[in-house]
């Protein structure tokens, strides 16, 4: 008898469970329905219209059609230096897109890149991995608000405040919830992009007391560029 009366609340629980985890599925697909932004484009490139077409182009110029460059970026200052300095470059567009983004010096100090590239007239795109941004909101709806500057999250929770919500959504979705965005770019005028393993966080640019990851980066010229970006849109 305690056995059968365990197999029957077991599965009374296992019932319950299986209607609460629809019942989020539902509920988060109602929402994100309605949180998807429309579709956006990587902007073409010129002969000649930003710094970064003037320099980028005549390399190009003096290689075959298909052919691609590719510098190694290993040093972690280096890596950081490169994507400030193009930002500060870019004239036509900056799109970004990574896994983790720190609010902490470096990812400041990028943050500050990024908002003086909109400032100027250039069109940022921010994509950052919704589990890479707890408690983030304020600051990233205040960049959004810029109207040369639109942030999105991949996979987003449907429960934005309290970890203890957040985390039961994550128990009843856990299939869904786990599809995490583990890509990083970073596009300037769609002329040159850095893609590797490092995020945006101290520890990825030898700026933290705690702890370093060495890591490293291609700087990418000519057609791998732009298929970084047929990704980045894809996403």
């Amino acid at each position: 008898m305690p056995l059968r009366r365990a197999v029957r609340w077991s599965l009374i629980a296992f019932i319950v469970l299986a209607l609460l985890s629809a019942l989020a599925l539902w509920s988060w697909g109602r929402f994100a329905a309605g949180a998807q932004g429309d579709a956006t484009q990587a902007l073409p490139v010129a002969a000649a219209d930003t710094r970064l077409d003037r320099l980028v182009q005549p390399l190009l110029d003096v290689h075959p059609p298909e052919a691609s460059g590719a510098a190694l970026l290993d040093d972690a200052v280096q890596a950081f230096v490169a994507r400030a300095r193009t930002a500060r470059a870019a004239e036509r567009s900056l799109d970004v897109q990574y896994y983790i983004w720190r609010h902490d010096l470096t990812g400041r100090l990028l943050e500050h890149e990024l908002m003086a590239a909109a400032e100027r007239g250039v069109r940022v795109r921010l994509l950052i991995d919704d589990m890479g941004s707890p408690g983030r909101d304020d600051a990233l709806l205040a960049m959004d608000a810029h109207p040369n500057l639109e942030v999105r999250l991949f996979n987003p929770a449907r429960n934005r405040a309290g970890g203890f919500r957040r985390a039961i959504e994550m128990g009843l979705r856990f299939v869904g919830f786990n599809r995490r965005m583990h890509n990083k770019a970073w596009v300037a005028d769609n002329r040159v992009a850095i893609v590797g393993g490092r995020n945006v966080g101290d520890e990825y640019f030898d700026a933290s007391d705690a702890m370093n990851f060495q890591d490293a980066d291609l700087l990418l010229l000519g057609p791998a560029v732009a298929q970084t970006s047929v990704i980045f849109d894809a996403f």
